[in-house]
């Protein structure tokens, strides 16, 4: 077997170990001769003799070449033995780097996941902001199912924002936005239950709070109507909404 015949096949194995081109030469030659010097491997390689002298060193220091006379500039290849040994660490080597890279990946994906269920929260203050979370709302259900799931008591929405809210009711209706509401039994509920307003209402008998919750696409708005100062925020996640929709869900059953 020729140098020039086995080449290729021996090129392909040391490129997969992370030869360069220039070293895959110099140990191929020295597969063949076992020893020469930097001028024997320049002029058999057709690489300059820096060129030469650069590679050598880096496969000294990989312990794959020895220099036996250095007032010669003689090199010799590594025994069969180192070389398998140095395969051998260069494989545990990159399990440990794949294992390693493996652990922070899980890791980042770990911390993507959870990062899912902490939802961005819009703000809205004052009754001017709370009116502004009701147009958002309606303009958000209406790009998704054109749905609202609500714990409302309509009297409670009057008393903090007024006409507006009669306002907020017929742009729901034109947008074709349904409103699927657990309210209080009291006179003002029972008369909206009456009106065409493209509702469905469930009675409770009470609802202790004084505000509301809706749920619409994946986002839910929690309105406070503070005498002063009503507050609104709305948790933007899939993760959430499902939460409450599903709570919800089981109210309106019972």
């Amino acid at each position: 077997m020729t140098a020039s015949s086995s080449y290729l096949p021996i090129r392909k194995a040391l490129r997969s170990l992370g030869f360069s081109d220039g070293e895959v030469k110099v140990l191929n030659f020295l597969f063949f001769k076992k020893k020469a010097t930097s001028r024997e491997i320049s002029k058999n390689t057709t690489i300059s003799f820096s060129t030469v002298q650069y590679l050598l060193s880096n496969l000294s220091i990989r312990g794959l070449v020895h220099c036996v006379q250095e007032k010669n500039d003689e090199f010799e290849i590594c025994s069969e033995k180192e070389l398998y040994t140095w395969i051998e660490e260069q494989k545990k080597n990159t399990e440990f780097v794949y294992d390693e890279a493996r652990e922070t990946i899980q890791d980042f994906l770990q911390n993507v996941q959870k990062s899912s269920w902490k939802p961005d929260v819009t703000y809205y203050e004052g009754v001017e902001g709370v009116k502004d979370l009701y147009r958002d709302m309606l303009s958000t259900a209406n790009k998704s199912d054109k749905k609202i799931y609500s714990w409302l008591d309509i009297s409670k929405i009057q008393n903090c924002l007024g006409d507006f809210l009669y306002e907020y009711i017929d742009k729901r209706i034109e947008l074709g936005i349904k409103s699927h509401d657990i309210v209080p039994k009291n006179t003002m509920n029972l008369q909206h239950e009456k009106k065409e307003e493209n509702r469905e209402i469930h009675f409770v008998e009470n609802l202790p709070i004084d505000g509301e919750i809706r749920i619409f696409d994946e986002q839910v708005a929690v309105i406070t109507f503070h005498e002063e100062k009503p507050v609104g925020f709305v948790l933007h996640g899939g993760s959430v909404a499902v939460i409450f929709r599903a709570i919800f869900q089981n109210a309106w059953n019972h």
